[in-house]
């Protein structure tokens, strides 16, 4: 989806305009041809539609979509990352989560998800730690906030979490997840050089009666 930089613009200049005609739409700089194949895959993929007058226009997919189809995979980049962090326990015991990927690679912390637009974040928290781990969780809200992390004075990780718990997991773990290694640990040490940097910053939000909101900065 919007895989070339004339699609995100196509759709970023749409945001702003009820509907538009094609040579209304086409920049002077780019070739017919070129600029008509990359609109009929925005209709293809519904993200944009032909009006009765004939002119284009963003469908409720290419709405939602809007000013943040930005050309720029840097400004992109720069975004926060919607997360959901998905603390599970069951007794003594924490599930944690290594990553394979990037970025973070190797880092072990709380299994993450991210949200749905059409269903509820506990819906999708459950749904998705069933399919991945094999465990039945009912989770609760517990606090959201920032998360950064830097790696050389360069971001590595921008995140806005939501954080999730589930304080008593049913099953057996089952791992179906290439991205992650999955295991139970018995009173872990959230600040072991293995574990993510605001391992211990989550914990204490657990505890914290109070405080909901986090925003902090880490070194990696």
């Amino acid at each position: 989806m919007l895989t070339h930089h004339i699609q995100r613009t196509i759709v970023k200049q749409l945001s702003s305009k009820d509907s538009q005609r094609f040579s209304e739409l086409k920049p002077d700089d780019i070739e017919n041809k070129a600029f008509d194949y990359h609109l009929k895959q925005l209709l293809t993929d519904k993200i944009v539609q032909k009006s009765e007058s004939g002119g284009y226009e963003l469908t409720a997919l290419g709405r939602k979509l809007g000013v943040s189809a930005t050309p720029s995979l840097k400004d992109r980049s720069e975004r926060a990352f919607s997360v959901l962090f998905l603390v599970i326990k069951s007794g003594r015991r924490w599930l944690l989560y290594k990553r394979k990927t990037h970025p973070l690679k190797d880092k072990v912390g709380f299994m993450h998800v991210r949200p749905i637009a059409h269903e509820s974040i506990l819906v999708t928290a459950q749904k998705v730690c069933l399919e991945k781990t094999g465990l039945t969780c009912d989770f609760k809200y517990r606090a959201n906030g920032y998360f950064r992390m830097f790696k050389a004075q360069e971001v590595e990780s921008f995140t806005h979490f939501t954080l999730l718990v589930c304080e008593q997991a049913t099953g057996e773990l089952l791992v179906s997840d290439e991205f992650a290694e999955y295991a139970w640990a018995t009173d872990p040490d959230f600040s072991s050089e293995d574990m993510l940097p605001n391992m211990d910053d989550i914990v204490g939000l657990l505890a914290d009666s109070k405080q909901t909101f986090l925003e902090k900065s880490y070194d990696i």
